[in-house]
């Protein structure tokens, strides 16, 4: 399995209350398994938020 890193990266964030479930992660794909995870867990909707690290880069 290869994974696809790019210039974003992906945070995971629950929809119903529950906040961010994980940190900043490299891939979306690494983005879909907290996803699965906690909607397993939990029957929660969750979405995934994009930044490009350029962006960490110029406000740091």
């Amino acid at each position: 399995m290869e994974l696809e890193y790019t210039d974003h990266e992906y945070l995971v964030e629950c929809t119903e209350g529950c906040g961010e479930i994980s940190d900043w992660l490299q891939s979306r794909f690494l983005a879909e398994q907290p996803i699965k995870n906690h909607s397993n867990e939990n029957s929660h909707k969750c979405q995934i938020i994009a930044r490009m690290t350029s962006e960490i880069k110029r406000t740091s």
